[in-house]
């Protein structure tokens, strides 16, 4: 696993989803400042720890010219998970089968589920706990 293993820890300890600074990332991956260098790297780590975020902007050294660490992402777990999935649609369309992904999971047709999710979708079921 990547120098963001904690960060990566985190998100899941928070169902997959978390919100973190950049002073976060960067502190996270070693680094004192600040930079177009250190943005590329967060973004590049991110994704070599099979994590996701939004707004890419932030982590865009073309967009964003002045990073301040108080700035913060969403970070989320590319776990599979409906959520992720959805996002990854979203964010990332060249990653994942946008159609099957918006027409099965988010409109909820699960003929466009893949066996697997349909079988992740039985599951979660299964595994739900009643509201007391």
């Amino acid at each position: 696993m990547s120098d963001l293993a904690g960060i990566h820890k985190q998100c899941t300890a928070e169902g997959g989803l978390t919100r973190v600074t950049l002073g976060a990332l960067r502190e996270e991956l070693g680094y004192r400042k600040l930079g177009s260098g250190v943005l590329t790297e967060i973004a590049d780590e991110l994704a070599e720890t099979d994590l996701g975020y939004f707004p890419r902007e932030t982590l865009d050294s073309r967009c964003n010219t002045v990073p301040r660490k108080e700035q913060g992402v969403w970070v989320y777990v590319r776990d599979g998970s409906t959520r992720a999935a959805v996002l990854d649609a979203v964010l990332d369309p060249g990653r994942v089968n946008v159609r099957r992904i918006l027409d099965g999971l988010a409109e909820g047709n699960l003929g466009a589920l893949s066996p697997q999710e349909r079988l992740d979708r039985i599951s979660a079921i299964v595994n739900a706990k009643e509201d007391a």
